[in-house]
């Protein structure tokens, strides 16, 4: 899922990424909000995808980003309903159609995980923005 060094690299990179984003756009404080990878629903993540998610969620920890980066998990957003049908989805594609489209990999296609997910995202922002712009 991963290239060699990816999840090794990543917490540096995800720093770097945010004060250049911030360096380019001549705002030293622009609020970031981060959804951890969560294809892993309800089961734990491992491996790669775990070693992404900790340093995603690292992001929440460095000083000079305190007030103005947020980090959120997005699995436990899972679209339960989803989760449960898609191991056959092919057998009771009727009832799939109805949850879901998609492989774990893209939240099994999942509108209301997606819903979720989107809600979570901007009630974050929300936190980061000053009070005069809620």
């Amino acid at each position: 899922m991963f290239g060699d060094g990816v999840p090794d690299e990543y917490e540096a990179n995800m720093k770097h990424f945010i004060k250049d984003v911030r360096r380019d756009l001549n705002s030293a404080e622009l609020p970031f909000v981060i959804g951890l990878l969560g294809q892993n629903g309800s089961k734990p993540a491992e491996g790669a995808m775990l070693q992404i998610q900790q340093a995603q969620w690292a992001m929440n920890s460095v000083p000079e980003f305190n007030g103005n980066v947020k980090a959120i998990r997005t699995d436990e957003l899972v679209d339960k309903a989803a989760e449960r049908l898609f191991p056959d989805w092919q057998k009771h594609i009727e009832a799939w159609e109805k949850v879901g489209s998609d492989r774990p990999y893209h939240y099994l296609g999942s509108a209301i995980w997606f819903n979720r997910i989107g809600h979570a995202l901007g009630d974050a922002m929300l936190e980061l923005l000053p009070a005069s712009h809620e």
